[in-house]
């Protein structure tokens, strides 16, 4: 449980981590498929092109950083799981529906809107309606 695992410049790679880990880093990888078990702290994948990202147990946080194309597939028991991303596109979340093992998938917003709210004093940012 207190390991953590580091993946740096994979090409056209399967990764599967079996058990209980800490953490787990994607660094500058592309077309790479990583699933692991369980995960008590964080994935995080930085400066990546199209990676696959797939919990089978837990998964409390995943930060997408600087990459384009990446899907999540989220299990049963990580759908509290929450996303933090910035300067990246192309981001899907796939949630599991039904007992048939389909997923049902969400697309990540990468635009957004921001206008300045002169009653409050404030900055009002939603999310774009450009698609």
């Amino acid at each position: 449980m207190k390991q953590t695992v580091y993946i740096y410049k994979c090409e056209n790679s399967v990764v599967q981590i079996k058990g209980k880990v800490n953490s787990i880093t994607v660094d500058g990888c592309k077309k790479t498929s990583v699933a692991f078990e369980n995960l008590l702290g964080q994935i995080e994948v930085i400066n990546s092109q199209s990676v696959e990202i797939q919990t089978l147990g837990t998964l409390p946080t995943v930060s997408i950083q600087k990459t384009d194309g990446c899907q999540v597939y989220l299990s049963k028991d990580s759908l509290d799981a929450e996303i933090v991303s910035s300067k990246s596109s192309e981001m899907n979340i796939l949630v599991p529906c039904g007992e048939d093992g389909d997923f049902s998938e969400f697309a990540i917003p990468e635009q957004f809107k921001t206008t300045f709210n002169k009653q409050k004093k404030k900055l009002d940012t939603t999310v774009s309606d450009i698609v």
